[in-house]
């Protein structure tokens, strides 16, 4: 037993003497930016951190994590730093390696495979929870895995949502085929606009006004309603599991006029951890085309998560609330997505080991030469 007068000053010196771990640099790359994260509240500190007490997180992947952050994933800049190696291109697919490049960018097949299954599974995680909320009926298409995927995962893809390609209702009538064809997000739901305020008088005025005022005094117009309770499903509150099986067709939300709609576009991706603002400005240029053959009102929601279990506040939480989600479910799928992260983390590094260490491998440079070494790529 060793007396400390404080657990800052004292307990550094004693660990740097007896373990050489207590002078840890705080002035790095590394440091500062996680720092930044937190000190601009981008990143949820307890979600993002949630790896070191959570069951089902071995000791392992906790290692893989803390190496992600600190910079000490074994890449082929570390080869060629340690003179073990005179190229800094990845060993599998030719492209420039780094952390990032491992856990999210490299153009081998089965990695590349890995990372859109890690994306798939984060989508049918989100639509999940979605589908449970307010606006679980209002689902048009979803693009995140076949339905014997979703199998896998024992969920089921909305009755209204079975086509994984933009369907015709959302689009202008002189729209170009080709966007919708092309230009896929992971999911579209249709929902009543909002409408400006109306009292109690004027809902006396109008007898056959399809809607509904909410507690907070929002009114939400439905049209061609035939029952409360398909109203109050569209109109925000929560529905029964199984809204959609029985819900009248001319109250359907995707079944209103443009005019009085709203188109959510759902995108999800996976960025690295210090530096989402690259990732978010790529869903909104690959989704641009789209966006203007949108008949009435759209709105995008982009979803970032971290290559290395970072959840965002104004990129992660804010846009799963303003999908329909409160605030404790919200972080109760955030924790999965988390989890998810931080497995995926481990097996794609674990993969990349045994592909390069493979007695069976063989160097790839032609094959892949002709690739995108962009980090990380868009699983679609």
């Amino acid at each position: 037993m060793r007396y400390l007068p404080n657990k800052r000053d004292a307990l550094q010196a004693h660990m740097h003497k007896v373990h050489k771990l207590g002078n840890a640099q705080t002035d790095t790359g590394y440091y500062t930016y996680y720092q930044n994260l937190l000190k601009n509240e981008s990143a949820h500190s307890n979600i993002s951190n949630a790896f070191w007490s959570m069951p089902g997180i071995s000791h392992k992947e906790k290692e893989t994590v803390i190496k992600y952050r600190s910079g000490t994933i074994y890449n082929q800049k570390h080869a060629v730093r340690f003179k073990q190696s005179n190229s800094l291109s990845c060993p599998i697919c030719s492209s420039q390696d780094s952390a990032l490049h491992i856990l999210s960018g490299c153009q081998h097949p089965i990695i590349r495979n890995m990372v859109t299954e890690r994306h798939n599974i984060a989508g049918r995680l989100i639509t999940k929870a979605i589908s449970k909320g307010s606006l679980g009926s209002c689902f048009v298409s979803t693009d995140v895995g076949s339905a014997d995927k979703h199998r896998m995962q024992d969920l089921q893809i909305p009755v209204t949502a079975e086509s994984r390609v933009p369907p015709a209702l959302i689009f202008a009538i002189n729209h170009n085929q080709r966007d919708r064809l092309t230009s896929r997000p992971d999911a579209i739901l249709v929902t009543p606009k909002k409408t400006r305020n109306i009292n109690s008088q004027n809902q006396q005025n109008h007898p056959n006004d399809q809607g509904l005022t909410l507690r907070s005094g929002r009114r939400v117009v439905l049209g061609g309603g035939q029952g409360p309770s398909a109203a109050a499903t569209a109109a925000g509150g929560r529905p029964p599991t199984s809204a959609t099986a029985y819900q009248p067709r001319q109250t359907r939300p995707q079944n209103l006029p443009w005019q009085r709609r709203t188109t959510h576009l759902i995108e999800i991706k996976y960025c690295e951890d210090t530096r989402p603002e690259q990732q978010l400005q790529a869903a909104h240029a690959q989704h641009s085309s789209l966006r203007r053959s949108i008949a009435g009102d759209h709105v995008l929601h982009v979803i970032l998560l971290g290559v290395g279990g970072v959840i965002y506040i104004p990129h992660t939480l804010e846009p799963l609330k303003s999908l329909g989600l409160d605030s404790q479910r919200a972080k109760s799928l955030a924790l999965k997505l988390h989890a998810h992260s931080v497995h995926y983390a481990h097996k794609l590094v674990q993969t990349r080991r045994s592909l390069e260490h493979s007695p069976h491998f063989q160097t790839n440079q032609e094959r892949f030469a002709g690739l995108s070494a962009r980090n990380p790529p868009d699983p679609h």
